[in-house]
């Protein structure tokens, strides 16, 4: 679905929160996408590179335990060992662990309503990306994995555009599962926001629940939350062993810090509401009363959003997959 969101047309939903972790007058700001995923690649690679350093350290036992005193045999059987595994260790803490580890926690995106501004956090030299609402291209993606009769997964991403060439590309907020439709309930949060401002979003019943606080029992509560009843106790151990990955990636990694003329950019003005993420993932204001409002909007427009699925297909046909 690689169609511009920014047309007329589209099919009415209600707004949903996904990944929103900070609101205000003036500025709507997200989480990307892959905060949600990091441990993943430390717990992949991590266990790639033990397994060929333990296989170098096995094979280079029986060399020296069949030696009878050759040196130079034994040298040498250790030495191709150690290259034929430790290189592909190198490579899968460099492709793997090195990219979800000591980086930044998260890659925000910010949106400014009074300038009509899109910033972009994108770490390294150019730290940020600055863009116009108006030129950025929205579009919901489509993404079907490694296998042909893998379920879709759909998310809200944004290109960047320089001399209508793609520069750079950002998956705002969470995904939906399998719907394109909460996808365009998501778009429509933000398309709210920056066309009408604050008051013409539901916030309450909607509230900010996503953090990117790095603690302890928030790297646990994600991979837990995308289970439930008996299955979550099943695979608990695994999600277990993710929680330990997903805070080990989280606290090697800087916490990003917008530069002060983008937040100077988007300061509010005073006496707004201002709301903020929680401290623990999945917290909402309220108490009991708020919990209880929140799921009841939110459940009325997920099957509203699910609603408009074919019609969605239908306006932005996929590309044929070979």
């Amino acid at each position: 679905m690689s169609a511009n969101l920014c047309v007329d047309g589209l099919p009415s939903v209600d707004p949903l929160n996904k990944g929103a972790i900070h609101l205000d007058s003036t500025c709507l700001e997200y989480h990307d996408r892959y905060f949600l995923f990091r441990g993943w690649g430390v717990l992949g690679g991590g266990f790639f590179a033990l397994f060929a350093v333990a296989l170098a350290a096995a094979v280079s036992y029986g060399f020296l335990q069949s030696s009878k005193g050759q040196v130079g045999p034994v040298f040498w059987g250790i030495a191709i060992m150690v290259l034929m595994c430790g290189l592909p260790a190198l490579y899968a803490l460099k492709a793997f662990v090195f990219k979800d580890a000591f980086r930044y926690t998260h890659y925000p995106i910010r949106f400014n309503r009074d300038n009509r501004m899109v910033y972009v956090f994108t770490g390294g030299a150019r730290q940020t990306l600055k863009v116009p609402f108006d030129d950025a291209f929205f579009f919901i993606n489509e993404d079907t994995g490694a296998g042909g009769n893998t379920v879709p997964l759909y998310d809200l991403r944004m290109h960047v555009l320089q001399d209508e060439k793609v520069i750079h590309t950002v998956s705002i907020g969470s995904d939906s599962g399998g719907s394109p439709g909460i996808i365009l309930a998501h778009w429509e949060m933000i398309r709210r926001f920056m066309d009408q401002g604050l008051d013409a979003l539901p916030f309450p019943p909607l509230g900010l629940f996503a953090s990117s606080r790095v603690s302890v029992k928030n790297s646990f509560i994600i991979p837990f939350a995308l289970f439930n009843g008996p299955l979550r106790w099943i695979l608990s151990p695994f999600l277990i062993l993710i929680g330990v990955t997903k805070y080990i990636a989280l606290v090697t990694s800087k916490r990003p810090v917008w530069p002060k003329a983008v937040d100077a950019e988007c300061r509010p003005a005073n006496g707004g509401r201002v709301y903020k993420e929680p401290i623990m993932y999945g917290d909402l204001p309220g108490g009991q009363a708020g919990e209880a409002a929140f799921m009841d909007y939110w459940k009325k427009a997920e099957a509203r959003a699910r609603l408009v699925d074919k019609e969605l297909g239908s306006m932005f046909p996929l590309p044929a997959r070979l």
